[in-house]
């Protein structure tokens, strides 16, 4: 078996934040990207996907109005957010069990945003000998599997929206393990983006034998690293998405799936909108260049070019030595161990809003984080640099 090695994810700074955007903005309307749906699509990795109701939608088409209608447009509008390392450690430790309130709009920071964690959420592992079985690249004998981490996420506030097709409406539905269910006009939701970094195959020796090429040749893994690197795009690539419907329940996660990566960035959006009884985090901006701004108004964003770098508040930081303990058993291509930051975790506690309507069921509950054993100097200063949507920066050593 060859497996992946450990290559490490390695984060931008957030300054780099804006230009990331922009590059994906850009690969959303190509041609290499509307082939890259295209396959999605074929292989059910669509969570929303509009039909006609008399007559099928060419796959070209269909990708089209997924890139220029929702991929596209929610990337134009997102505010940029940047998750730090402790951060995103902290949002899976209390992640560790789903949600219990029900799904909210209300807890988005932002309508439409993208967010970089510095750490993978989560990831999973393809077979490329058994994905490549059915297909004319298939070879005998290929034993090698790859580790794809997930880093970055795009969401936004959702309704179905009118699309005309040759001037007839389509309809939009929803691909379940259930089967494709309608959409009904006026539903409400959250449409998220899962992204994966661009270069799985580098954490393979190149001379790695993945398949066979068009003439007969060997394919290597070396081969298929050389050829992704001249695709357009930037370092990101569009992996996965998930349609959350309001009100919708959470349920047991499956491992290596969409539902821990929403387990995980849901848990986040709580963490940063928190009100009333702990504060998570705290938030600096890092504004974007004047030179920055005017290409991003040139490209038709319209979303803020601004990053927020949302650190772990203050009085909850854990120090830099639990930090780095955890750190040196990561292997960056998964989500990070938490076991010397928290070393009993954040859990979460459901929070009535109306105790009088309790008794009748007249009531809403939502979900308060509450601290386990975090340790850390509780009044160690805020370390601030300078301004994008940022998690956490660790104090010093000796703070």
């Amino acid at each position: 078996m060859t497996a992946t090695a450990p290559a490490r994810w390695v984060p931008p700074s957030p300054r780099e934040l804006p230009e990331w955007r922009a590059q994906l903005v850009d690969h959303a309307g190509s041609e290499p990207a509307n082939l890259t749906m295209r396959e999605a699509i074929r292989a059910g990795r669509c969570s929303i996907v509009p039909t006609m109701r008399n007559a099928p939608i060419a796959a070209d088409t269909l990708a089209a109005i997924l890139l220029n209608k929702a991929e596209r447009a929610r990337l134009e509008q997102a505010e940029l957010y940047y998750a730090t390392a402790d951060m995103t450690a902290l949002a899976l430790a209390a992640a560790a069990t789903p949600p219990r309130e029900r799904v909210s709009i209300d807890r988005l920071p932002a309508e439409s945003g993208f967010i970089v964690f510095a750490e993978p959420i989560g990831g999973y592992v393809d077979d490329v000998g058994a994905a490549l079985a059915d297909t004319g690249a298939a070879r005998p004998g290929v034993d090698a599997k790859v580790t794809t981490p997930i880093v970055a996420a795009s969401w936004t506030a959702w309704t179905p929206e009118d699309v005309n097709v040759e001037g007839a409406p389509v309809t939009w539905g929803h691909a379940t393990s259930d089967g494709y269910i309608a959409i009904p006009p006026g539903a409400h939701g959250i449409w998220v983006t899962y992204y994966s970094p661009r270069g799985s195959f580098s954490a393979l020796p190149p001379e790695t034998v993945l398949g066979t090429m068009p003439d007969g040749s060997v394919m290597t893994a070396g081969m298929v690293e050389a050829q992704q690197s001249t695709l357009p795009g930037g370092p990101l690539t569009w992996d996965n998405e998930v349609l959350l419907f309001e009100g919708a329940e959470f349920t047991t996660a499956r491992p290596d799936t969409t539902d821990v990566w929403t387990h995980t960035l849901y848990t986040a959006w709580q963490l940063m909108t928190a009100d009333g009884g702990t504060r998570w985090a705290e938030v600096e901006e890092i504004p974007r260049e004047r030179p920055g701004r005017k290409r991003d108004a040139r490209q038709g964003i319209t979303g803020s070019s601004d990053v927020r770098v949302v650190h772990v508040h203050t009085a909850q930081r854990p120090p830099r030595e639990a930090a780095d303990a955890d750190a040196a058993v990561s292997t960056g291509r998964r989500e990070p161990s938490w076991s010397c930051r928290w070393p009993v975790r954040p859990y979460r506690r459901s929070t009535c809003l109306n105790p009088g309507g309790h008794a009748s069921g007249d009531c809403q509950h939502e979900d308060r984080i509450v601290p386990g054993h975090i340790k850390g100097p509780k009044d160690a200063p805020l370390r601030t640099g300078s301004t994008v949507h940022l998690w956490d920066r660790q104090p010093a050593a000796d703070a």
